[in-house]
Order: C-alpha cells, then sequence, then structure tokens
C-alpha cells in the first residue's frame, strides 16, 4: 500500500532531481535575495524632495531666473 508520500522515490518532495534540484533551489533564492537587496539600495539612494527642490533652486540661481536675494529667501524656506 502506498503512504503519504507516495512511492517514496522522492519523499513528496522535489521534482525528482535529487542534488540538482536542490542546487537549482538554492540558486533561485539566492537570485531572489539579490533583487531584493539591489531594489532596497535603489530605493535608500533616491534624493530627498528637499534634495531636488535644492537643485532646482541652484539650478535656477545659475541660470538668472532668480536674484541672490530670492535664493537666500528660497533656501532658508527650504531648510525650514
Amino acid at each position: 500500500m502506498m503512504g503519504w508520500y507516495g512511492n517514496g522515490m522522492m519523499g513528496g518532495f522535489g521534482l525528482g532531481l535529487g542534488l540538482l534540484g536542490g542546487v537549482i533551489n538554492l540558486l533561485f533564492f539566492i537570485a531572489v535575495i539579490y533583487l531584493i537587496v539591489i531594489l532596497v539600495k535603489k530605493l535608500m539612494n533616491q534624493p530627498s524632495a528637499i534634495d531636488k527642490s535644492q537643485a532646482i533652486l541652484n539650478e535656477r540661481l545659475a541660470k538668472g531666473e532668480i536674484t541672490e536675494e530670492e535664493y537666500q529667501k528660497l533656501k532658508k524656506i527650504l531648510n525650514g
């Protein structure tokens, strides 16, 4: 009579690839963890809204769109 785990060849786990299946599963999980780490690093390195605003402010000053006084006033507002 067959038991809970089938015929006993695979023990109810895997695709019957033995050691190769274990290595493939390990490589898959390593790849998933690697992708998660890359995603987290990418999200952590994004500049904040204040950094973006400061860059725009610097660019406007460099282009001559605003005066030095306006720049200092806006910079003070941005930095709180």
